[in-house]
């Protein structure tokens, strides 16, 4: 690489909005070191960001399309390589399109959020690299079932870096693992059996405020003393095929009738929402939890951020999880006592509605919400403030 620029370092993000929510703080506090940061980010998220002023890096990624088909079941990204290791060319075009931005960029460092393409860039460069991870995607985690397993990807991962003549790995996971490491998380819900000198629970980063969509903070005006519902379906399509908008049906059903004040956010994704719905319930983009909007419940398809932001506000979740990563989340979320876990297969609206009856009821998963959200609170976590101070620190070279 030439030489780069030193107050500047380029976030390469997986889907969807989590990644988002809780890089946008880091990137906030960052400019407050007068460290400027660019982005990429596909899907309507990365549009949205774009639309807010925030830097893109332009990437040319070769399509790598596989049918839902095959993909239902995988829950890392690192499923992709581990099914590439007869040919690593397509591979090779798609980390040297990382490369290239790498180089044209020369950022003084690389954040890689559960990007295992721009994590081999990262490293066949050798450029400084911070990994923000979860405790599935790295090595050690304490819950090892059978169902997280899959073909070793380590064999495609040492062809990529023996190709570009950098160091090999001992374990596929390694890749997660940058100069820094940071887990936007806390233990007892990300636990890991043996935790790197260079890892760091930072604890829940949630920018939900700062997504640049049309946000709504305020109690539907329906609530009236009636029990409040959040429900946030995530995207209407992902690697699992039409998942989200599978739960959006059968949650909307599963509501219709209830006493409940229900707010439906949708992200700002075109999801297909019956007009007897929209009349119904409140259809939003986004919405923040505050102390302005403190719902009852919270219903949501199991993503990390959705999971966190329930247990730090102190709030119950029923989880729908709507893949297989999120069965790993809402396990650890349940595993606490802050929700119930219904699984996608066995989901339809008879079961989900007593399943949400139930919790509203249950005033000992309430309990055990808001002694979570203390501890969390007490614990006092650096949050993005560290995040960003820990990546400051590597630019200047400590």
């Amino acid at each position: 690489m030439r030489a780069t620029h030193e107050r500047r370092v380029f976030f390469f993000l997986s889907a969807g909005w989590g990644p988002a929510v809780r890089t946008l703080p880091i990137i906030e506090r960052l400019a407050g070191h007068d460290i400027a940061s660019a982005f990429a980010l596909g899907e309507a998220p990365g549009a949205a960001i774009r639309a807010a002023g925030l830097e893109p890096i332009e990437l040319r990624l070769p399509p790598a399309d596989a049918a839902a088909s095959r993909t239902r079941d995988w829950w890392s990204p690192y499923h992709h390589l581990a099914f590439s290791a007869g040919d690593i060319a397509p591979l090779l075009d798609r980390v040297e399109a990382y490369r290239k931005a790498i180089c044209d960029g020369r950022p003084a460092a690389v954040v890689t959020d559960i990007n295992p393409l721009a994590a081999l860039a990262a490293r066949s460069l050798q450029v400084p690299h911070v990994t923000i991870s979860q405790s599935l995607f790295l090595p050690g985690r304490k819950r090892d079932a059978a169902r997280w397993a899959m073909p070793s990807a380590l064999s495609t991962i040492n062809k990529v870096l023996a190709y570009y003549r950098v160091g090999l790995l001992e374990a596929a996971a390694q890749l997660e693992l940058g100069d820094i490491t940071l887990i936007p998380s806390l233990p007892e819900f990300d636990p890991l059996d043996d935790t790197p000198p260079s890892l760091e629970y930072v604890g829940p980063i949630l920018g939900n405020q700062l997504v640049p969509l049309r946000s709504s903070a305020q109690r539907p005006s329906a609530a009236k003393g009636a029990a409040e519902i959040f429900f946030y379906p995530g995207r209407p399509r992902d690697t699992a095929g039409p998942s989200g908008q599978e739960l959006l049906d059968i949650v909307l059903m599963a509501l219709n009738g209830t006493d409940a004040a229900v707010t439906v956010a949708t992200g700002g994704f075109d999801f297909e929402i019956p007009g007897w719905a929209q009349g119904r319930f409140r259809i939003v983009d986004w919405c923040v939890i505050s102390p302005e909007y403190q719902p009852d419940l919270i219903i949501h398809h199991g993503g990390h951020g959705a999971c966190l932001t329930a247990i730090s506000a102190g709030i119950p979740s029923v989880v729908i999880p709507t893949h297989a990563e999120r069965e790993y989340n809402a396990g650890n979320l349940a595993a606490l006592g802050c929700g119930e876990l219904v699984a996608i297969g066995e989901a339809d609206a008879a079961r989900v509605r007593r399943v949400v009856e139930g919790m509203l009821d249950n005033a000992a998963c309430a309990r055990r919400c808001a002694q979570w959200s203390e501890t969390i609170a007490a614990r006092g976590y650096g949050g993005a403030d560290l995040a960003a101070r820990m990546i400051a620190r590597i630019l200047q070279g400590g």
